[in-house]
């Protein structure tokens, strides 16, 4: 009975002045600042020394993200594959926005409700956690039906990319909150498969061995 392992490397794009202000980024296209290219050409080589090479490198097409993803892709001469699917979780009128000026604008009680519970609150304009965790988990299969054994890195936000780790435990949605993703971190999944079905473990979460270098 032949078994096929599947590796995803999944990374958080390096940090960015609006992370470093606290702002809300979401779909706006913020890009690297001088730290987060640091970050992205630590995780590149962290990943270049990997005892097998990469097949494939997957990336949010926002910049922040694509730029991190290229530098991992580089020393491998792979192109990046990006696609929309991976990008945040659109906030809506709050993209740009600090607390303070969310709250001055009349939604700290909606910021509150959407803090404790977002599956039950959005930003005005936002994108739903269902439809984020939904597209999640179509780019999760694209990537399986084209790779059904290797090594792929999937470079993407924190708040998304949680879905990937949820959804490896057969967790609900509101369980991708129990996560916490810093810039560049590294999380491991496998998925091996046979005859009898499929199974996903979780190797690693938020790992950033690499940035104390």
């Amino acid at each position: 009975m032949k078994t096929e392992t599947l590796r995803l490397f999944v990374v958080r794009h390096g940090i960015t002045d609006w992370n470093r202000a606290l702002r809300m980024q979401g779909h706006t296209d913020i890009p690297l600042n001088e730290e987060g290219r640091r970050q992205a050409s630590r995780i590149a080589a962290r990943l270049a020394a990997l005892d097998a090479p990469l097949d494939a490198v997957w990336s949010s097409d926002l910049s922040r993200a694509r730029d991190t993803a290229e530098a991992i892709a580089a020393p491998y001469g792979l192109p990046v594959r990006c696609t929309p699917l991976l990008r945040e979780i659109m906030l809506g009128a709050w993209e740009g926005l600090s607390q303070t000026e969310i709250e001055a604008r009349g939604d700290g009680e909606l910021l509150q409700r959407y803090r404790d519970s977002p599956a039950g609150a959005r930003p005005p304009g936002g994108e739903t956690l269902e439809h984020a965790w939904d597209r999640m988990l179509r780019v999760r299969a694209e990537i399986c039906a084209e790779f059904p054994e290797g090594q792929v890195v999937v470079v993407g936000h924190g708040g998304t990319l949680r879905a990937l780790l949820a959804a490896a435990l057969d967790a609900p949605v509101t369980s991708m909150l129990k996560f916490s993703l810093v810039n560049t971190s590294l999380s491991i999944l496998e998925q091996t498969r046979n005859s009898h079905g499929s199974v996903w473990r979780i190797r690693s979460v938020n790992d950033t061995a690499h940035l104390l270098c």
